[in-house]
């Protein structure tokens, strides 16, 4: 009977203390605040012209306002694969590690910005597929200038060419990469 008593005493003390702790932490966050976080680590080798050290990444996620993007770098992701309707992508930005994330397809439209606090200079950007795919895009950022990163994944299954996809494109996963120095939207 002495173990019916215990487990209600130490359910009320775990309770009490997640109270305390709880009240401790800071009132003034605001939960629409955007999720900005500090990327680091001074052991990865990076490329030619970029930064060593930190630089912070804002997210934007699907149905948020572009407004936010701008940051030197965005990164602008999107699932365009009903063939592979979760996809988790993870990338780093000079072997810096940037995301790692599940990507939803839903209608194709579907897009999450990645803007990133960079230093002007040379930058390779690096996205790995749980299906597969790698790809590798170089460029440059030029000092007072924003650049566009635009990474849309794509999965061809080769089970339903001609149900959920015509066949001209080669089956498997895939990145379609492009640079731009402006906006680039999706309709």
């Amino acid at each position: 009977m002495t173990a019916n008593v215990r487990v209600p005493c130490v359910l009320g003390v775990a309770g009490i203390l997640i109270f305390v702790v709880g009240c401790d932490a800071p009132q003034s966050a605001n939960i629409s605040d955007p999720v900005v976080q500090t990327v680091a680590d001074e052991n990865v080798p990076t490329a030619t012209g970029s930064p060593a050290g930190a630089f912070a990444v804002q997210k934007v996620s699907p149905g948020e306002s572009w407004e936010k993007a701008v940051q030197p770098l965005i990164v602008r992701v999107s699932n365009q694969s009903f063939d592979d309707p979760d996809v988790n992508l993870s990338a780093t930005l000079d072997g810096v590690a940037l995301f790692d994330e599940v990507f939803a397809v839903e209608g194709q439209h579907a897009v999450t910005l990645f803007g990133v606090d960079v230093a002007p200079g040379s930058h390779t950007l690096t996205v790995v597929s749980d299906s597969g795919a790698v790809v590798e895009q170089a460029f440059d950022l030029p000092v007072g200038e924003q650049r566009w990163l635009v990474v849309d994944y794509w999965y061809f299954d080769p089970d339903t060419e001609g149900e959920s996809w015509g066949g001209e494109q080669e089956p498997g996963p895939s990145f379609n990469v492009s640079v731009s120095d402006e906006p680039v939207y999706i309709s």
